[in-house]
């Protein structure tokens, strides 16, 4: 935003191009802050999109069924076990993502 004051330029219009470059200035600082608020953002939707890819919940599942054998008692691990089991071809079928 180049503007070109005439050299005889008034006081009013001094006031209005300091007044519209403080304008750009700070919505070009809004700008800046939004994208860095808005990065993280942008890096979890990215590591969901790769976690969606490849054999991740396949080891999700597997991660799951290891913790509740390490943690659970003796009956907790076949209840995982079950679970893991039922959820296993609902986490094969790969929903159609469009981005």
């Amino acid at each position: 935003m180049t503007s070109t004051l005439p050299p005889g330029a008034s006081r009013r219009q001094l006031r209005k191009a300091v007044l519209r470059m403080r304008l750009e200035m700070h919505r070009q600082e809004l700008r800046h802050e939004m994208l860095q608020i808005s990065q993280p953002l942008k890096q979890v939707r990215e590591y969901g999109q790769r976690l969606r890819q490849g054999n991740a919940p396949f080891l999700l599942t597997g991660g799951a069924l290891a913790l509740a054998g390490l943690l659970g008692g003796k009956r907790g691990w076949r209840r995982w076990l079950r679970l893991a089991l039922i959820i296993a071809p609902l986490l094969r079928r790969r929903p159609n993502v469009s981005d």
